[in-house]
């Protein structure tokens, strides 16, 4: 057995992150605090504003000489241009974009000055940076989901050979291991990963293409524009369209919205499968963490359960989040072409709370997962109480198969004869293989012995252990973006 993968923390240690870079001043992560913020995007907007001038000096550098490019790289950040400064300007014109160019062009010499901004419009800016810091908080979230995803195989391995009943329509249905059920949240989340890796390769579109998508100003100076976006794209490693308005198409963020709902999704069925599982009326899971945990001020009781299952409960309210944040995506998909500023607020609140919310929960889930124990006892007990009813499925293909009894049943009669003493066994509280035996239609077709064996439900679990060893073999430690 591999040593067990740690969680990933929601800061390191010592470390103490300044509710004012929180979501609601509580949900974030240390590295997506590093990703968004006011001045995180003041610092992004800058960078992209810098690559333009790089980009244009490369290509045109009769256009944009060298030295200019390289003043404007050293200056444009915030050691040398004050956050403040930028609010104080924002404030005096109204516009984030501008402000940020004229606090840059203050620090530039006269002859820099004139190339902040030049051949651009503002959504060239912005476009550009919540696309790098978009990108950059999907990074995050695929390491957040695949440390979840390895923790979760590791409980699958853990509880290979502990028996489970699996339910459906929460009724007990077929037997397996308790690892099981893992190993499917497992390949669901793994699933995720590659729809967010799909967005992160595809749907992070930058843009250098003017006020309605058609390079006017460059056109203008005598500049190829569409080389130039092109190159300044592949220098920010973004994607382009060949044919935006002034920002191109919002399709592509509600890619990015979708595919963190669908996680979510995941996360939520993995947060109500754990929360079943502790309810007193399971009670096949138990809290282990050492760090110990308030039940409830009102019922002093609960403190013996290691408190409430929080972690859960938040995931499952980031999910109800994620509903709201995929119909506010889909919405802002329309404008009149070419644009207005209908989407322009809601997107930059809810990419940023969003991304931290979801990280957020993701490690508090991943830990939730990282100390969950099992009751073995308890969840062989919940095998065992069908009083091997549940074997029923394996009696009635026996019973229809040539190749192990003699004059097979059509599988509608081997299917009520079953039905009729397994629900007999159920109702007088009777072990199944007592009432098997008793039945001569049953006996002259199979043998007590083979009965026997074929009734205990704790070894009927399928391929329930290859499934969970394939699961480990495919997906424990995959990285998609590499290490």
């Amino acid at each position: 057995m591999m040593p067990r993968t740690e969680p990933k923390p929601l800061k390191p240690e010592g470390m103490t992150l300044d509710p004012k870079d929180l979501a609601a001043g509580r949900y974030g992560t240390y590295e997506m605090v590093q990703i968004w913020g006011p001045e995180k995007t003041f610092s992004t907007s800058l960078r992209v504003q810098a690559q333009a001038t790089t980009t244009l000096s490369r290509l045109r550098p009769d256009v944009a000489p060298l030295e200019i490019a390289q003043e404007i790289i050293q200056k444009a950040n915030l050691d040398i241009i004050k956050p403040e400064r930028i609010r104080e300007l924002e404030e005096k014109r109204g516009h984030d974009v501008i402000a940020i160019n004229e606090a840059l062009e203050e620090v530039l010499s006269k002859e820099a000055a004139p190339f902040v901004n030049l051949f651009r419009t503002s959504a060239d800016t912005t476009q550009s940076a919540r696309a790098l810091q978009t990108k950059a908080a999907l990074e995050v979230i695929i390491g957040s989901i695949e440390n979840l995803r390895d923790i979760i195989i590791d409980r699958s391995l853990e509880w290979i050979d502990v028996p489970h009943m699996d339910t459906t329509h929460l009724y007990d249905a077929l037997p397996t291991v308790a690892g099981r059920p893992f190993a499917h949240y497992a390949e669901m989340l793994q699933s995720n990963i590659e729809w967010l890796h799909h967005v992160y390769t595809h749907s992070m579109l930058g843009k250098w293409a003017d006020a309605t998508g058609n390079h006017h100003a460059a056109w203008s100076a005598g500049v190829d524009g569409i080389s130039l976006e092109t190159e300044y794209c592949r220098d920010l490693e973004l994607k382009r369209m060949e044919a935006p308005a002034q920002v191109p198409g919002l399709e592509f963020e509600a890619d990015v919205v979708y595919a963190v709902a669908r996680t979510a999704e995941t996360l939520n069925n993995i947060a109500k499968y754990i929360a079943w599982g502790r309810s007193d009326d399971v009670n096949i899971f138990i809290n282990a963490s050492p760090k110990k945990k308030k039940g409830s001020s009102a019922m002093p009781h609960k403190d013996a359960k290691n408190g409430n299952p929080t972690a859960e409960e938040q995931v499952m309210s980031i999910r109800n989040y994620m509903h709201g944040w995929m119909i506010t995506a889909l919405s802002n998909c329309e404008f009149p072409y070419a644009r207005n500023l209908s989407a322009s607020a809601s997107s930059r609140i809810q990419f940023e709370d969003g991304f931290k919310f979801l990280d957020h929960g993701i490690r508090r889930l991943a830990e939730t997962v990282y100390w969950l124990g099992l009751k073995k006892e308890v969840s062989e007990a919940r095998v065992l109480r069908s009083y091997g009813v549940v074997t029923s499925p394996r009696i009635m293909t026996y019973l229809t198969d040539h190749r192990y009894v003699i004059d097979p049943l059509p599988r509608s009669q081997a299917h009520d004869l079953v039905a009729k003493i397994a629900t007999e066994a159920w109702e007088a509280k009777k072990p199944f293989i007592d009432l098997l035996v008793q039945n001569k239609e049953i006996t002259a077709r199979i043998d007590p012995d083979t009965l026997v064996a074929m009734a205990d439900p704790l070894a009927y679990i399928g391929e329930s252990k290859k499934i969970v060893e394939s699961i480990a073999l495919m997906y424990h430690h995959k990285k998609i973006l590499g290490e």
